[in-house]
């Protein structure tokens, strides 16, 4: 059973993807969300870095100006205080709020909309050491020290790149001009974030391929699985095929008790089985059974047969062998036929009687 489970090699069923949406299992990429963050950054910076650099400036010369005078001791320092807070916040919030817009929205964009609070439940499997102690040597931890060294290199050749580029046009920024230098720290922090956005690019990427073709593997089924689930969504191949025979039978139940006024006569146990019989001269071999039934639908055969005048017989033995053996619209067994050749002799004496009493009257 345990190599069994070992094997999968059926991909995972939309009814499993499904399930393990629930519990909130699903394939997504901190890598891919670290570069929108980033681009976000970019975004805000080319969209309103100017006027960004504009009020970092003009705060840092009210700063410097009263920072001789303020102690901090009177109602008015504290409010001038508070004023510098929000003024640094404005600066920051649309960093921060556009940051998090499109997190969410990466979010949204790998997983779609998950509302479930499964994964925030406590699982003694995070804190067992066995267990610990597989996810330190995992596949998944392997790919992360392989994706943190990519970093590393990627990161530090475009910082040396970068610096070395930078490194000529010092000089020409060694002015007196604030305005020059800021110009030329914001070209230049602009470029390093293109750059590092492209890296992070390439590594989200791979880190949301990777993650998307591991949560595929993990979700992957064995043919007992498959075999399990179908059953459970479905049903028990036997418990359905039991149905469709009950199906069946009621359905041709419900036909012979149509049939029942038809009969020359219902042979009853007399409680638990009742059949019906005709026998039409020239056109039939023997009698044939045109309906019969058991415990309820007898009940009902019998109380049809006393409604439309139909002649009731008790008994038991014969009864039971045309129940068992004998087939719908085909003659009786053989063996029957005596027992039923003297219940069909008093059938038509009983018919003769009747007809000369009528004569009589």
């Amino acid at each position: 059973m345990a190599e069994q489970e070992q094997n999968r090699p059926e991909p995972a069923t939309p009814f499993k993807l499904a399930e393990a949406r629930k519990q909130g299992q699903v394939a997504k990429s901190i890598d891919f969300n670290a570069f929108v963050t980033v681009c976000a950054l970019l975004g805000v910076i080319l969209v309103r870095g100017g006027s960004i650099a504009s009020h970092l400036a003009g705060l840092s010369v009210s700063l410097f100006q009263a920072s001789g005078d303020v102690r901090l001791e009177q109602p008015g320092d504290a409010a001038w205080l508070g004023q510098v807070v929000l003024a640094g916040l404005d600066l920051i919030a649309p960093f921060a709020l556009l940051a998090v817009i499109l997190a969410i929205l990466a979010n949204l964009l790998q997983t779609g909309p998950i509302f479930t609070f499964v994964p925030l439940k406590p699982k003694f499997e995070r804190i067992h050491p066995v267990e610990g102690f597989k996810r330190v040597f995992s596949k998944r931890m392997l790919f992360e020290v392989f994706k943190t060294s990519l970093k590393i290199a990627l990161f530090g050749t475009i910082l040396y790149g970068f610096l070395t580029s930078l490194w000529p046009g010092l000089p020409a920024v060694a002015t007196n001009d604030t305005g020059m230098q800021l110009a030329w720290l914001a070209a230049e922090g602009k470029s390093l974030l293109f750059r590092l956005g492209l890296a992070l690019l390439v590594i989200g990427m791979l880190d949301l391929l990777y993650t998307r073709w591991q949560f595929g593997k993990q979700m992957m089924m064995s043919r007992r699985e498959v075999k399990e689930e179908v059953k459970r969504r479905e049903g028990d191949p036997h418990v359905r095929a039991k149905l469709r025979e009950l199906q069946r039978e009621n359905l041709k139940q419900a036909r012979s008790l149509s049939r029942v006024p038809e009969a020359d006569v219902l042979i009853t146990n007399p409680e638990h089985y009742a059949i019906a019989l005709k026998y039409v001269r020239g056109a039939m071999t023997a009698p044939q059974v045109i309906a019969k039934g058991a415990d309820a639908w007898a009940i009902n055969m019998k109380a049809i047969a006393r409604a439309n005048g139909v002649l009731l017989y008790e008994q038991k033995k014969l009864a039971r062998a045309l129940f068992r053996h004998a087939r719908l619209d085909q003659p009786i067994p053989a063996d029957t036929f005596v027992d039923v050749a003297r219940i069909y002799a008093d059938v038509e004496a009983r018919r003769r009687r009747a007809a000369r009493y009528e004569v009589a009257l």
